[in-house]
């Protein structure tokens, strides 16, 4: 099978969950005998008048590699402010421009992981050659331009509207910033830049907070979503990883094509064991991003309560970016990232993940790894991955307020016994997350593509 996929690129440049999961599938479909091409929205131009055309770059572990030069823009997680740059950009990619790189890759499936970039001349052309499009659910960007439904006020949008999103995308950077963000070049530095240059933008914008909301504005947001609407209306099938994200999309968008499958990553293997745990003492984790979305603050909040009701005997180790101890709790203590080579240690001194997210995450592939790892998770109802949670411990399954993940952490406090028993099923169930068998799963969705009508 001749397998196309659109992502916003490789590692180094580009990292996190989608290019983890698109660049793990690429090489698992590339070693199982399948032709893999990979086409991604690489750099711009900025000391001549740019043109849009696509280059071949470096095969990349059995993936042909194509390169959108002077790509429409990407915003990430930073927000639009020029809708029009993307529904009517100064670039197009040309006709030939399209007929050469169809007749060099000629592919029946073209699988894309974001709408981030994507030109629709493309998927118009591909479609009338009668490719299949695939489409899989890594974020909402499309229906939300923030990503995750988290508008201005950190609180979840439920009206993704022309007027809401002019709105909450006032305060976004401008093209030639999310241009230069997306340099390959300065990807290599995308830490410190993004820190600093976004750190600009934000004192810049903050002076003009006070801003006229006109009837023309509105409108450019409400054209930009009906574009990415008309982009979801060529997808032939829609492969959601989680049974949250689908219900999400039911709310905007109407496809008749769809199945749920979880996703994973080459990573994870089978290493459940039976845990010692320490009866005195529970060794909780929180692992990435401590902003408000992610539901870190409630989760703090929960513990330091615990802590001042005469629930001590508990730690947590937050692993992200940060490193030392919380000032308001010394059972608090923030540990930096950790390097794959830790990662394995790291999962056997935890006795309970928690997955606290406040916004409906589509996956989580931190709960994945844990429970592949025998270690228990106490996940928010908002969490995607909560559909493999449920396969082993529905009840540690808890609604995204603190006051319920209060009651559910002081509970277990009270009987260690839930955790043991909870580890114990880990290990007893079935195992069927490996990514081989995911590769297996992705096959037969592409194979009963063509049978549809």
């Amino acid at each position: 099978m001749n397998i196309l996929h659109y992502t916003l690129g490789l590692p180094p440049y580009r990292s996190g969950g989608l290019t983890k999961y698109a660049t793990d599938l690429m090489i698992g479909q590339s070693a199982n005998g399948d032709v893999v091409s990979l086409l991604y929205t690489g750099d711009y131009t900025f000391w001549k008048k740019p043109k849009t055309y696509i280059v071949k770059n470096k095969i990349y572990d059995g993936v042909a590699v194509y390169e959108i030069k002077n790509p429409l823009i990407v915003p990430l997680l930073h927000g639009v402010r020029s809708p029009i740059d993307i529904y009517e950009p100064k670039q197009h990619l040309s006709k030939k421009a399209l007929e050469l790189f169809y007749n060099e890759v000629q592919p029946e499936i073209m699988h894309i992981h974001t709408l981030m970039g994507l030109p629709i001349d493309l998927v118009v052309y591909l479609k009338e050659k009668g490719v299949k499009i695939v489409f899989t659910s890594h974020d909402y960007y499309g229906l939300c331009l923030k990503v995750n439904f988290i508008n201005q006020d950190g609180l979840f949008c439920k009206t993704p509207i022309g007027i809401q999103c002019a709105i909450c995308n006032n305060d976004a950077p401008g093209s030639f910033f999310l241009r230069l963000r997306n340099s390959k070049y300065l990807l290599k530095y995308k830490d410190k830049f993004a820190a600093r240059t976004f750190k600009t933008t934000a004192s810049e914008v903050k002076l003009k907070k006070q801003f006229t909301l006109t009837q023309e504005r509105s409108n450019e947001y409400s054209i930009l979503l009906s574009y990415y609407h008309k982009l979801f209306d060529f997808v032939d099938f829609f492969h959601f990883n989680s049974t949250i994200t689908k219900s999400v999309y039911e709310n905007y968008i109407v496809f008749k094509n769809s199945k749920v499958i979880s996703i994973s990553h080459s990573g994870i293997k089978d290493f459940r064991k039976i845990k010692t745990f320490d009866k005195k003492h529970i060794h909780l984790a929180f692992i990435g991003s401590t902003t408000s979305y992610k539901g870190f603050p409630i989760l703090k909040d929960a513990l330091c309560d615990l802590n001042k009701n005469g629930f001590q005997k508990w730690s947590l180790d937050v692993w992200g970016s940060s490193i030392g101890v919380d000032g308001d709790c010394d059972k608090i203590i923030y540990r930096g990232k950790y390097s794959s080579v830790s990662h394995s240690a790291v999962y056997d001194d935890i006795d309970l993940l928690v997955v606290p997210s406040l916004w409906k995450e589509t996956f989580s592939f931190i709960t994945l790894e844990a429970l592949s790892h025998g270690v228990p998770v106490l996940a928010s109802s908002n969490v995607g991955a909560k559909d493999i949670v449920k396969q082993y411990n529905p009840d540690f399954i808890f609604s995204p307020t603190k006051e319920d993940l209060y009651s559910m952490l002081q509970s277990i406090m009270s009987n260690i016994k839930l955790i043991v028993d909870y580890n114990e099923l880990i290990c007893i169930k079935d195992f069927d997350h490996s990514f081989d068998n995911h590769i297996l799963k992705m096959k037969q969705l592409y194979l009963n593509l063509f049978l549809i009508k």
